[in-house]
């Protein structure tokens, strides 16, 4: 068979299999549909230009393929996140976590200790997705007993999530872009602390501001009847926080997660046969589909999550996503659109901004973090060099820009996770996410007020 010629494709092409995808996630997340469709589309318009310009489909296929292959790992990390939910709910961990909670943390303050405790979270274990499904949920369920909305309190956990993520040294995402950029970690933990601190600091003090406003709007009837249910349902003891501190051993030993997770599943699950007189059959049942507390209780909309099943869509979309984007990436419309981007005239000699503008753009078009740092990568690298940084430079605007726009987009693997763990998706978070706002305008006015330090174009 005589192999088709392939040509590059048109800037009208690459708009062709973009927009309308885009436009139908932003449809379909404003109405609160599903995104499987809208993926889907996206996915047919990438293959039918790729088909235009001369790629077979059996080749788009694979490429689809490739790009739910390469997201394996990630997905393993949900799955053990959401059994971990769910028997963490049956041992009574999480449950003693919001009742000590509801007791020592003050609503008054709650907001800006969450997002502390989270970013410590995140900071030691190197991951969000493993702050957000632990702590951050007790956070959350605290939060909704002492009164604070639910959009609130998801956005100060995902902010303190992503901030450790994005500044701790064991972060999986750091050590991705030294490999594929080159440098030095410590030098690259450093420039991240630059922007992420402050950021952090300021929207730490909005919390705080925000949670004086809202003392006095919590009920000490509900609060004191919450704290009842808790002791009717679960034994509540400190005893029950080893599996947490067994964690952060195991992590600061420098076990990888999935190992660290599964250590700590085999924990959780004999504590909740040894304390909560839980059976071996209820452990598999609450691992896979969730805990369910008794209908009625005023604890279900608080401790009805969880399980390996429950994290379904959650997977088909993080699998879909990764497809759409591996076409794109394959068919070149990616490349043509970081080459259009790049030579914008407000751009031009400003290679840092262009850096963390490119991060945010691949990272809504790849509804990834990973594929939005490496893309642009290979296309920057040079530039960055030319223009008198370090590869450091190059790696902190595209991690920061690319890892702050996914929190405010609902289509991105990230939105996707906080979906899952924390039930509240971007568009209810987007306003008080103030961290992720606040480092992409850093980013951005910071590369627009540093030029090539060589002289260069770039």
């Amino acid at each position: 068979m005589v192999g088709t010629t392939k040509r590059e494709v048109s800037l009208p092409a690459a708009l062709g299999a973009t927009i309308p995808a885009i436009l139908a996630l932003i449809t379909a997340s404003l109405m609160g549909l599903p995104l499987q469709i809208p993926f889907l589309l996206g996915i047919f318009l990438a293959g039918v230009v790729g088909r235009r310009c001369g790629y077979r489909w059996p080749e788009i296929e694979q490429a689809a393929l490739q790009g739910m292959g390469q997201c394996c790992f990630a997905l393993l990390i949900v799955i053990l996140i959401g059994a971990t939910i769910g028997i963490w709910i049956a041992a009574g961990i999480i449950p003693t976590f919001i009742y000590y909670g509801l007791q020592w943390l003050s609503p008054r303050f709650f907001l800006a200790e969450a997002c502390l405790l989270t970013f410590l979270m995140a900071l030691a274990t190197g991951s969000d997705a493993g702050a957000f499904g632990t702590i951050g949920m007790a956070l959350l369920a605290i939060g909704y007993g002492l009164g604070i909305p639910v959009p609130i309190t998801a956005g100060a956990v995902t902010t303190g999530g992503i901030a450790g993520h994005i500044v701790s040294p064991l972060s999986d995402l750091s050590a991705m872009a030294i490999s594929a950029n080159g440098g030095s970690l410590p030098e690259l933990v450093k420039l991240f602390a630059r922007r992420v601190v402050p950021a952090l600091v300021i929207s730490m003090l909005f919390y705080g501001v925000y949670g004086i406003f809202q003392t006095g709007k919590t009920n000490d009837l509900a609060t004191t009847g919450l704290l009842t249910e808790l002791e009717k349902l679960f034994v509540i003891s400190p005893l029950l926080f080893t599996p947490v501190v067994l964690l952060f051993l195991l992590i600061i030993l420098r076990v990888p997660l999935v190992p660290a997770l599964g250590i700590n599943l085999l924990l959780s699950a004999a504590i909740s046969m040894l304390f909560q007189r839980v059976n071996f059959r209820d452990v598999i049942r609450f691992m896979s589909n969730g805990y369910t507390v008794p209908a009625g209780n005023q604890l279900a909309a608080m401790l009805n999550k969880g399980g390996i099943i429950g994290f379904g869509n959650i997977i088909e979309l993080i699998l879909l996503a990764s497809a759409w984007a591996t076409v794109l990436q394959h068919i070149g419309v990616l490349e043509l659109l970081l080459g259009k981007l790049a030579n914008v005239k407000l751009l031009r000699g400003r290679i840092c901004a262009t850096g963390t503008l490119l991060g945010v753009l691949m990272s809504i078009l790849t509804c990834a973090i990973i594929p939005a740092v490496l893309v642009p990568s290979l296309w920057l690298k040079e530039r960055y060099k030319e223009a008198g940084y370090g590869p450091e430079h190059l790696s902190r605007d595209l991690v920061e820009g690319s890892f702050a726009v996914a929190a405010l987009v609902p289509w991105t693997n990230l939105n996707f996770i906080v979906l899952g763990t924390l039930g509240v998706g971007a568009f209810q978070t987007t306003p008080y996410n103030i961290f992720s706002w606040l480092i992409v305008i850093f980013g951005f006015v910071a590369g627009l007020r540093r030029p090539s330090r060589s002289g260069s174009k770039y």
